[in-house]
């Protein structure tokens, strides 16, 4: 996107409300999983390794606990930790971009430069390298999160931002004498919000895809608590003789982020007319 204008006639598509009606089940679901479920720990080692049912509808694991269960409440730990990573990240991300198009120069410049280096390191290489340091509690966790996926609200931001700036109101306030703390709340923060709410879905997406990621490898939230791609790595072992394990929380990563991405896409459509990369816009 080269302009300032964004698209705000046009409205979200059929795939937009798909995916929002993915993530209400899925975030319902979590949320109020204390109330429709048992306890995610609690095994009966009568029922090991049995097939789905009617009741369990997701089958038991090799301890006898119920997936349906562990799935749900898997869902609340890579919910928890992709949602507040995509926020610190959006927050990173749109106070760099911001900073860099008020004073450009070597801000602007520095800025763009981190980006690159961010873009240049693998995100899955950087925190495999900083947990292996620092542990892969819930805390650094979210922080190579954040350093793995706030160049995309970065890179979406800057560049509305930039044109924004260049603006001939932006300017006549500026001759008025507005400092630049007020033409980022009067004029920067306004126009980006649309965009910051595409970026943060494409973030949250990432985020859960990366979180799964680090919990297959076991760098992610450990046992016995419930987590997704740790539970997709535990069912591994036995992708042959009681595929269900693996099967249902890698199809909930799957569909959650589907949902995140079809989501965001609906947005982009409806503010900049065209699909967000992590790249950058359309």
């Amino acid at each position: 996107m080269t302009t300032a204008t964004l698209h705000k006639g046009r409205t979200i598509g059929i795939g937009g409300w798909i995916g929002a009606g993915i993530l209400t089940v899925v975030v319902a679901a979590t949320v109020l999983a204390p109330w429709i479920t048992g306890d995610p720990l609690e095994q009966h080692l009568e029922i090991l390794l049995q097939a789905p049912s009617a009741a369990h509808p997701f089958g038991t694991d090799d301890l006898g606990r119920d997936l349906l269960t562990r799935t749900i409440h898997g869902g609340r730990t890579a919910l928890t930790i992709s949602v507040m990573s995509a926020v610190l990240a959006s927050v990173l991300g749109l106070s760099l971009a911001l900073a860099g198009a008020l004073f450009g120069g070597w801000v602007d410049a520095i800025s763009g430069r981190l980006a690159d280096v961010q873009l240049a390191v693998p995100s899955i290489v950087l925190a495999i390298v900083v947990l292996s340091f620092v542990g892969n509690s819930f805390g650094p966790i979210v922080l190579v999160l954040v350093l793995g996926s706030w160049v995309l609200t970065f890179r979406v931001v800057r560049g509305h931002a930039r044109a924004v700036i260049e603006q001939q109101y932006v300017e006549a306030a500026r001759v008025a004498g507005a400092g630049r703390a007020a033409i980022a709340w009067r004029h920067l923060i306004p126009s980006v919000l649309p965009l910051l709410a595409v970026a943060f879905t494409l973030n949250a997406s990432y985020a859960l895809l990366l979180e799964s990621s680090l919990g297959y490898l076991g760098l992610g939230v450990q046992p016995p608590q419930p987590d997704w791609g740790q539970m997709v790595a535990a069912g591994q072992a036995q992708i042959f003789t009681a595929p269900w394990i693996a099967f249902f929380p890698g199809l909930a990563v799957v569909v959650t982020s589907l949902g995140l991405q079809l989501l965001g896409d609906g947005l982009a459509e409806r503010f900049t007319g065209g699909p967000v990369t992590r790249r950058g816009t359309k």
